[in-house]
């Protein structure tokens, strides 16, 4: 196995990893919880206390659109952004409690699909490994996801990942550069139905505690 930046990220790692997940997702539905808070309640609260009488009544006008944009924020936040989120996290834990970071593919190869899922790129790539061994193309979503973006790759992925996983099943993606986390499974999942029925029961079991025995996503 190749050298590779970060390489505590391996295995020893997993529990760490788990609890930044779920701490990484916690603060950044905070800090966008208070930002549309703020924008909704903001406007109102000035025009009751009277603060922009006089001259500055004008300023009124200006701000209360941000108003409309904050709750239709909180809306979308608390009733579309959050159930999804909360679902991908949990996912990932679930990997994470049976699989560790336990093998490094040094190559990484891009491919932004054509398809869009809800305004959002579909993302798949190709791994290589050390030996040339090419895995299966990936359907992959980051955790938590950043939404719409003009980069919506990490940065650094095409260094190398760590992977948490059974390919044929699907897993994680940890990329050591940036610490993205990348649930991932296998973009051609019916092809791979032989893989999977093939990889005895052991693997299988495992799968399924790790409830990549279905598509995730």
């Amino acid at each position: 196995m190749p050298e590779a930046p970060h390489v505590e990220h391996s295995s020893p790692a997993v529990d760490a990893e788990r609890k930044r997940l779920t701490s990484r997702v916690a603060r950044r539905f905070l800090a966008y919880g208070a930002a549309f808070a703020i924008m909704a309640s903001g406007p109102p609260s000035l025009v009751e206390s009277e603060a922009l009488d006089g001259k500055w009544h004008w300023v009124v006008y200006v701000i209360a659109p941000f108003t409309g944009i904050g709750i239709m924020g909180l809306i979308v936040l608390l009733f579309y952004r959050l159930p999804s989120a909360v679902v991908m996290t949990r996912a990932c834990r679930k990997v994470l409690r049976q699989y560790s970071f336990d093998e490094f593919w040094p190559q990484v190869e891009k491919k932004s699909g054509k398809q869009s899922t809800k305004g959002r790129p579909k993302l798949t790539l190709r791994m290589k490994n050390a030996e040339g061994e090419r895995s299966p193309l990936m359907h992959v979503i980051e955790v938590p996801n950043r939404g719409a973006r003009r980069h919506p790759w990490p940065e650094g992925i095409e260094n190398g990942v760590w992977v948490a996983g059974d390919l044929p099943f699907g897993g994680i993606a940890f990329v050591p550069s940036s610490g993205a986390l990348l649930l991932m499974h296998p973009e051609k999942w019916d092809r791979l139905a032989s893989d999977r029925e093939s990889a005895g029961p052991d693997r299988i079991a495992k799968a399924e505690q790790a409830g990549l025995a279905r598509r995730v996503f």
